[in-house]
């Protein structure tokens, strides 16, 4: 019977540009989540400080297994 595993990566502080930094490490997480076999099905955002505009990322990702 197959079954399906979900997961969360939170990736704190995004700032109010993207630096190259953060792609880099975003591209990272997305890179080795997917050659594990993870699939990204949702990104969220959320403002944790408005004053100095940092907000968190939400990387949800799901896995089949046969």
């Amino acid at each position: 019977m197959a079954r399906t595993e979900n997961d969360l990566d939170i990736y704190y502080a995004v700032g109010n540009a993207n630096t190259s930094r953060q792609e880099t490490e975003i591209g990272e997480i997305i890179k080795k989540r997917n050659s594990l076999g993870w699939k990204l099905v949702s990104t969220s955002t959320a403002v944790v400080d408005t004053s100095k505009q940092f907000s968190n990322l939400y990387l949800f990702w799901e896995k089949q297994y046969e």
